[in-house]
């Protein structure tokens, strides 16, 4: 059962399609500054923020699945740490967190109460990491996860299935009351098994120990005075049912809501704004290779990496909203990691020349062992950005004379293709957890099919990193080597802003309100 649940999340987080529907091509535009940054310093306090939410869904934090109401669900519901800018775990109701190889302890500070005045526990920490576990938002972050202990009132011990040096980063998985929440569970047969949100019998939401509390009308949030931290200026959040990505993006220019955040998963997201705010994001987008079936060895591999513009991907695919990748290590992991440093650029013409691939027909493709350099390149036609990706790709390929050909499929066909190993390349965007798990990059996985190529000394190598016992950049080198995936971009999302609205904002993936105290 664990097996089959631990496959769904897996191919749900692997082959994400887009979260909302897509309209036309729009207009380019300028890309905002980067987050984590404030506004002018002498911005008034805030007293009242207006936000959107989707009152069809729930503000449960474990079974809602819009963004809206996620980051809506984060004002109301604790965290042990919170991810600041660059992802470095902060203390909220953890109040120490001492990692010992395999153990993470946590000590809880005692000052942490529920909305209905009950002490936030170790049993509550324990109990919202079961259900966190078996939550496909979290279930990445806590794979690694074997159980909890509450050896006191005020102390949780986390047991590791291996030694994790980022799992302190993984604690930022939301803390109810215990008894309080909804269910996941699985249902049906391997084959056809499938996750199933049960919610709670009265239709009620966990109790939570956030900065706000929901009124009775269930559209406002009102200060938390109990809060650890209080809230130092803002009242009052009101949550408003302003619909689809463009009607919100409209109630922003017109004043209605005060801010929203989006992805960016569609052309017609990019025209939010008055002021835009980019917030860095988990989410790789990749090539993936069929290297066992075509036989492509890490130096073919590393030589078709590269070939691809990446920065014309970020600039002209993503219109400016992400960020180049030449190894799937953010900066943020590390001060020695490089994964967004473009490495010195190797002559494209040349480097194939090297390797013996200089050979062409009548027609100008290159050849290998007398058949054309001819490959096929997946990518879903939900997704206009990857689209776009994937034209940027085929062209830096045929500039160097490798034919490839793009087969835009519906997301069904398109992952039913990647797990039957049918294919030559194909565009997929990967969630990378808080705790580094790169584990389904650098080895095959059932949800991009058989074709990564594993590569047993990068995996070893992973495991002693993770473990604290080598550098982050030697891992970071080792991948630019082996190169069993093809890193390409980072994505970006937005906060973007009305025209009367400042505050002192800083966003984070994690929690978009991540400074909302200090408003």
């Amino acid at each position: 059962m664990r097996r089959t649940l631990a496959a769904l999340l897996a191919l749900a987080l692997l082959l994400c399609s887009c979260g909302a529907a897509e309209a036309g091509p729009a207009a380019p535009v300028p890309a905002g500054p980067s987050l984590p940054q404030t506004s002018s310093s002498d911005a008034a306090p805030v007293r009242t923020v207006r936000i959107p939410y989707d009152p069809s869904d729930s503000l449960d934090p474990f079974t809602c699945t819009t963004l809206q109401n996620y980051y809506a669900a984060g004002l109301l519901y604790d965290t042990l740490v919170a991810l600041d800018g660059m992802g470095a775990p902060q203390n909220r109701l953890a109040q120490e967190v001492n990692l010992q190889g395999a153990v993470c302890i946590v000590r809880l500070r005692t000052d942490g109460y529920f909305s209905d005045g009950s002490p936030v526990t170790a049993q509550d920490v324990a109990y919202s990491a079961t259900i966190a576990r078996r939550c496909p938002r979290y279930a990445a972050q806590l794979a690694g996860m074997l159980e909890v202990t509450t050896p006191d009132r005020y102390t949780a011990v986390f047991t590791l299935s291996a030694p994790d040096q980022y799992f302190p980063r993984s604690l930022a998985f939301p803390i109810v009351k215990e008894g309080t929440a909804g269910e996941l569970r699985v249902e049906g047969a391997e084959e056809n098994a499938r996750v199933v949100v049960v919610p709670r019998e009265d239709g009620g939401l966990p109790v939570g120990s956030g900065r706000f509390l929901l009124e009775a009308d269930g559209a406002t949030m009102t200060r938390n005075s109990r809060y650890h931290t209080p809230v130092k200026n803002l009242r009052t959040v009101q949550l408003v049912d302003a619909g689809t990505l463009p009607q919100q993006s409209a109630a922003v220019k017109s004043g209605e809501l005060d801010l929203m955040y989006s992805e960016l998963r569609g052309a017609a997201d990019l025209s939010q704004g008055n002021q835009r705010r980019q917030v860095m994001l988990d989410d790789l987008v990749f090539l993936g290779l069929n290297s066992q079936r075509l036989g492509l060895e890490a130096p073919l591999r590393a030589a078709f990496s590269a070939l691809i513009d990446r920065e014309a991907v970020a600039r002209r695919a993503y219109l400016g909203y992400a960020a180049a990748a030449w190894s799937p290590i953010k900066q943020s992991y590390s001060p020695s990691a490089t994964g967004e440093e473009d490495p010195a650029p190797d002559p494209q013409e040349a480097l194939l020349d090297s390797m013996g691939f200089q050979q062409r027909d009548e027609e100008g493709w290159r050849t290998w062992q007398g058949r054309r350099m001819a490959y096929r390149l997946l990518v879903n036609s939900d997704s206009s950005q990857r689209e776009a990706a994937a034209g940027i790709i085929a062209s830096s390929f045929e500039a160097a004379g490798i034919q490839v050909t793009v087969e835009s499929l519906p997301f069904a066909q398109y992952s039913q293709r990647i797990a039957a190993g049918d294919y030559d390349f194909y565009l997929g965007e990967l969630r990378v957890p808080p705790n580094l798990d790169l584990s389904s990059l650098i080895a095959p996985h059932p949800a991009i099919g058989p074709g990564c190529a594993r590569d047993e000394e990068l995996l070893d190598l992973y495991r002693r990193v993770k473990a604290g016992e080598e550098e982050l950049s030697a891992l970071d080198s080792a991948f630019r080597r082996s190169v069993p995936v093809i890193p390409l971009v980072y994505r970006r999302g937005i906060v973007a802003l009305s025209p009367d609205f400042s505050a002192n904002i800083v966003a984070t993936e994690q929690d978009i309100f991540y400074n909302i105290g200090d408003w």
